[in-house]
């Protein structure tokens, strides 16, 4: 007898083990988690052999059981726990991506990333090992500055809603003391939206300056890679501004404008000190002239050298230049396509400017890089335009040279210009400002 109990123990405790149920009746209070856990089932697992929809059951119903469909079930997936990391100094994002296994790409993605740049602080997400990146966007929304002329039939109210800011907002933007000054005929300063091609990777440093012998001439360059967001080109005036009667000597410009590399610009009349062609500068046009050619850069830092519009006479002057940041009307064009040019436009007629002379000459490689080229030897523009060609560069323009010529980095004057020159042509290298469009 004692041997008998002690079996039926034992029966009773082995037998859950050894013989599981094909089926399981509802019960008042029963539910589907409640069951799954009685049986050693998942509810994902009972609710997949019984072809459940939902977690709703009823008192009576037959569950099945059985062995066949319990395995043929896999287990639910556990979901790992989100992973954040926060952006220490140094960090970049290709760091962060190798760190954790994962793709710059998918880490963009996951983070809304258009581009590279995170700042300490910042929490980032880290996706799933695997994870592919979002589709490359080809364009970005960046927010632009342009300038507007009130019309009588506008109010401060209808031109704040039109750019979706505040009056007080378009107030501050235009440093007015109030909005009653905001006024019909007042020039103002808005922000626009304008979707641009997103800028490649930079293949360099933003700004490097050699000294070089391109057939056997010492020339001093400077080389610019327009793909960093944060470069800038643009005029660089004397105090006093344009027009005013007074220049400034290239290496004066150097210290004062805080300019990485400086340039001295393109002709301008001896006593006033008046560009002889257009310039625009932060989108606005500050002179025009006969000049036919010019740089002209987007704010998005893509670069052409193109035909004056404002020689296009059906073009008026409001309306030139539109979609530009930076206007410099400058020549002859001695490169064109990579080709040495023998003949100039006819608003070149100064015998000077053919003769032997110190040269300064502005060009481009691509329209994402920039080169400025600077020297003391005694050139001919056709000379000048080989030493350009020998150096790369597809596309040229002459700038004053003679006793203008001159070139300035980090704030000092590798060649200081004789005289003192109407501007010079600056390149900035972290600039954070507004960016302004024509």
């Amino acid at each position: 007898m004692r041997f008998r109990y002690l079996f039926l123990i034992f029966i009773l405790l082995l037998g859950p083990a050894l013989a599981v149920p094909s089926k399981v009746t509802v019960h008042s209070g029963d539910t589907l988690f409640k069951i799954a856990t009685r049986t050693g089932l998942t509810v994902a697992q009972l609710k997949a052999a019984n072809g459940l929809k939902g977690d709703t059951i009823r008192v009576g119903q037959v569950l099945k059981l059985s062995k066949a469909a319990v395995t043929a079930i896999p287990a639910a997936p556990t979901r790992a726990p989100a992973v954040t990391h926060t952006v220490q100094r140094g960090d970049f994002l290709s760091k962060i991506a190798g760190r954790y296994g994962v793709s710059v790409g998918a880490l963009q993605a996951a983070n809304n990333l258009s581009g590279t740049l995170i700042t300490p602080g910042q929490r980032l997400r880290i996706p799933a090992r695997g994870a592919a990146p979002a589709p490359r966007r080809t364009t970005e929304v960046r927010t632009l500055f342009t300038y507007i002329y009130m019309k009588r039939t506008e109010t401060p109210t209808i031109i704040a809603r039109r750019y979706r800011i505040s009056v007080d907002k378009l107030r501050r933007i235009n440093n007015l003391g109030s909005a009653r000054y905001i006024v019909p005929g007042i020039k103002l300063l808005v922000p626009s939206h304008v979707p641009v091609p997103i800028p490649p990777k930079p293949q360099g440093r933003a700004a490097t300056y050699k000294q070089l012998r391109p057939l056997n001439i010492p020339v001093q360059v400077v080389n610019v890679d327009l793909r960093w967001r944060d470069v800038l080109v643009a005029p660089v005036l004397p105090g006093g501004g344009l027009n005013f009667g007074s220049g400034a000597r290239v290496g004066q410009l150097a210290r004062n404008s805080g300019a990485r590399a400086i340039i001295n610009g393109s002709y301008f009349h001896p006593h006033s000190f008046a560009p002889a062609g257009d310039i625009v500068m932060q989108g606005r046009m500050l002179t025009w002239g006969r000049i036919p050619q010019a740089l002209a850069i987007t704010p998005d830092n893509r670069a052409a050298i193109r035909p004056s519009t404002t020689r296009l006479l059906q073009i008026p002057l409001s309306s030139a230049w539109q979609g530009m940041e930076t206007v410099i009307a400058t020549g002859p064009r001695i490169l064109a396509g990579g080709r040495v040019q023998y003949q100039y436009s006819n608003a070149f007629r100064d015998p000077a400017l053919f003769g032997r002379a110190a040269r300064s000459a502005i060009g481009l490689i691509s329209n994402r890089d920039l080169v400025m080229v600077s020297t003391r030897s005694r050139l001919t523009t056709t000379e000048m335009a080989k030493v350009m060609s020998r150096l790369g560069i597809q596309d040229a323009l002459l700038l004053d040279g003679g006793s203008s010529t001159g070139l300035a980095w980090n704030g000092k004057s590798v060649l200081d210009s004789v005289r003192k020159v109407s501007y010079g042509i600056g390149v900035f290298t972290a600039y954070t400002g507004r960016r302004y469009i024509r």
